[in-house]
């Protein structure tokens, strides 16, 4: 529950904060266990790049008193949680203080015995599975192999939760980054979901939107950004087809690129009309990779960790500035700039029809 403090220096529109972040995301490790990276890793393909280690204890020491006086911590780490050591005692943690944890993981590595961890936290833990197909040949082209395994980790998850928390809604969604090479699969990745007994389904598009000419062929697959990126005419397409269908009504279905449905209404309260409450609410370090970013959809840093305390960016030119341009009703001149990904700044920039074809059988 938010602070009455933050609520009422939301409700006076203040731009400087006595309040601190609602929500903090940290990176814990840069470590993945997929090699060469995920097609769609633009960090991780570029040329020259070295995966980074784990977070230090030292560093970390620094974050605690920020993670604990939060509402919600979420892991922002460009490769897999369960990699990192002290991830469990992370969450044990954060979960002895009543605060909320959330990842994504790709769930290859997600086993019985961590199956049955996260399902003891449940209360305090969710994540999101990123599968991104309905097939193993459309997996294999993004993510390589282990199709079969993340199937398989996440049916004996049901299971399991089923077994130990009977009745109670599972405390994770999967998550489907609807991309050029995989839109024909959406209606069959909603089928699969709703026979593994999942209901809660994240429909996501890509978020780096400045990649220029990046491409990657990890898996043989010739991943060209340009090409895999979507207008938000083919996403609305993709959303009225789904809809239409009146298949997955039983599915609690969210759509990322309409605001309403995405991080922004999260971070929403009622009552208030300020367009979004991001740079009031959170705030992401990612120390590994020197980066401190106001929202999820910006991946541009605003600050250095290695320079900058929280302190200091929470109340710096950047974060006070979008305050202020937010409380007048307007969409910040750095969001327009930077976070092309943002659904407040797709709906601004109307995009070209494209013609969408998804397998509809």
């Amino acid at each position: 529950m938010t602070g009455e403090l933050l609520l009422r220096e939301i409700r006076e529109r203040r731009t400087r904060l006595e309040s601190l972040p609602d929500t903090v995301n940290v990176e814990f490790t840069g470590k993945c266990h997929v090699h060469p990276p995920c097609t769609y890793c633009v960090g991780k393909n570029m040329e020259g790049y070295s995966e980074p280690g784990h977070i230090s204890d030292s560093t970390l020491e620094q974050y605690w008193p920020y993670m604990l006086q939060a509402r919600r911590v979420n892991d922002c780490t460009f490769g897999e949680l369960q990699l990192y050591p002290g991830h469990e005692t992370v969450i044990e943690r954060l979960s002895d203080a009543g605060v909320r944890f959330g990842f994504t993981t790709i769930g290859q590595l997600l086993t019985e015995r961590r199956a049955r961890f996260l399902i003891q936290h449940a209360d305090t833990v969710e994540f999101a599975i990123s599968i991104n197909a309905a097939t193993p040949e459309t997996y294999f082209k993004y993510q390589g192999g282990g199709y079969e395994t993340v199937i398989r980790n996440i049916r004996r998850f049901v299971e399991l939760h089923a077994e130990l928390r009977p009745g109670e809604e599972l405390p994770f969604a999967l998550s489907y980054i609807v991309m050029n090479g995989n839109r024909h699969e959406v209606l069959a990745f909603l089928r699969l979901a709703a026979s593994l007994g999942v209901r809660k389904i994240i429909l996501r598009h890509l978020f780096d939107m400045k990649a220029g000419t990046y491409s990657a062929s990890s898996f043989g697959y010739h991943f060209l950004y340009e090409e895999e990126r979507l207008t938000l005419a083919d996403y609305i397409a993709i959303r009225e087809l789904v809809e239409n269908s009146g298949e997955f009504q039983a599915l609690n279905i969210n759509y990322e690129w309409k605001p309403e449905e995405s991080f922004i209404r999260e971070q929403a309260e009622p009552g208030i009309d300020i367009p979004c409450l991001f740079p009031w609410k959170f705030l992401c370090v990612r120390p590994l990779h020197n980066v401190y970013t106001p929202c999820c959809f910006l991946k541009r840093s605003i600050a250095l960790p290695s320079e900058n305390t929280i302190d200091e960016v929470w109340n710096g030119e950047v974060m006070v500035g979008m305050r202020t341009e937010l409380a007048a009703g307007k969409i910040p001149h750095y969001c327009r700039t930077y976070g092309d990904a943002c659904p407040l700044v797709l709906e601004s920039r109307p995009a070209p029809p494209r013609l969408v074809q998804i397998d509809a059988v």
